[in-house]
């Protein structure tokens, strides 16, 4: 099978030096998909071989396996604006690739403060609380708020919130934006519908989080270096988590297993012949099971 370096990209899903190739991973300066062979670490991220060419000139590009390296590709005229554009929608390359993580924790912190002046109004209809599930907003809102009480309630608010804020950025560039929140929103259902199914209270961004390390875990599986430091990555933040109280596993193991689940539904889709669509079907559709099985499970709140 031939790989032409020079074709003109197509599906956005492959690498630009091998189109036969699949990816979920873009350089974070270009914006472009790589293949693992293609993918040059970087001091944040991951970078293509013609940027690192660019921008350092010395660096020495080893494919590999040590594989002779193909031709040199065509650099690809872009239309004038463009480049910044597809960067911007794709997460990378600025302040605006960091927008929705940024958002998210700007909401979480801002409820925390109105909870904080409302005697918790905004938990009390934000928050995944058993007998409540009918309101299926929770579901997706629930990590969002934090009960706001005495001091001790603040520093279990902050440290997730201080995670999201070294972490979640980093892997909204690596996934992609919509990556980021379909695998966000989907580990906050799991997580939370576990949760009150067990009949525990789920709020934090815990869910989330432990989503996005695990889907991040997926989408480097098969690079050795990377998956180490993930699976390291994700270790100390569950030590970490459980050193401050069992009570949020259920909701930390639910997230994990939305977050890997539904990203590798997106990465084995085209190798079954799957339509696109499928992959995002079946999540729907274990979501809103999960959902139905909560209300019929726990009841409706006096």
């Amino acid at each position: 099978m031939s790989e032409g370096t020079g074709a003109v990209e197509i599906d956005p899903s492959v690498c630009y030096r091998h189109p036969g190739r699949q990816s979920w991973v873009l350089c974070q300066r270009c914006g472009r998909t790589v293949c693992p062979e293609c993918q040059i670490l970087a001091p944040v991220g991951v970078h293509c071989p013609d940027c690192v060419r660019e921008t350092s000139g010395g660096v020495a590009w080893r494919p590999a396996g040590n594989v002779a390296p193909m031709t040199k590709p065509k650099r690809r005229r872009r239309p004038v604006g463009s480049g910044r554009t597809r960067s911007m929608l794709a997460g990378w390359g600025g302040v605006s690739g960091a927008s929705v993580s940024q958002i998210v924790l700007v909401v979480y912190a801002a409820l925390f403060l109105i909870g904080l002046l409302t005697n918790n109004l905004p938990f009390d209809w934000l928050a995944g609380i058993p007998g409540y599930g009918w309101q299926v907003w929770r579901f997706v809102t629930a990590p969002l708020v934090y009960p706001a009480s005495a001091s001790i309630a603040i520093l279990y608010a902050a440290l997730p919130a201080v995670f999201w804020w070294l972490t979640a950025p980093q892997l909204e560039r690596m996934l992609g934006v919509r990556r980021f929140l379909g695998v966000a929103a989907t580990a906050s259902v799991v997580g939370t519908a576990g949760t009150m199914l067990a009949g525990g209270g789920s709020y934090g961004l815990t869910a989330p989080l432990f989503g996005l390390f695990a889907a991040l875990l997926v989408e480097v599986w098969e690079q050795p270096q990377l998956r180490a430091q993930i699976l390291v990555m994700i270790g100390i933040n569950l030590l970490l988590s459980l050193a401050f109280g069992a009570s949020g596993l259920t909701m930390l193991v639910g997230g994990m297993i939305g977050g890997a689940g539904s990203l590798w539904l997106l990465r084995t889709a085209p190798s079954r012949g799957w339509k696109p669509r499928t992959p995002i079907l079946i999540t729907v559709g274990v979501c809103v099971g999960l959902v139905l099985l909560t209300v019929l499970r726990g009841g409706f709140a006096a």
